[in-house]
């Protein structure tokens, strides 16, 4: 397993994971990332939110 992949799955969660822990849609985490209240980061086509500021940041 290459260093990003593990780095990805210890600290970054998936659009699919990150939508089931706010309960939201994909076009609202979209709007939430627009909005600057997310923090990611793009892999290729897919977006990574960050599970340590977004945990702590739980009143988006």
């Amino acid at each position: 397993m290459s260093t990003l992949n593990k780095e990805i799955q210890e600290q970054w969660l998936t659009s699919k994971q990150m939508r089931e822990h706010l309960n939201v849609s994909g076009c609202e985490l979209m709007h939430l990332r627009q909005a600057g209240k997310l923090v990611f980061k793009k892999v290729g086509n897919a977006f990574y939110y960050s599970k340590v500021k977004t945990l702590a940041n739980e009143n988006i």
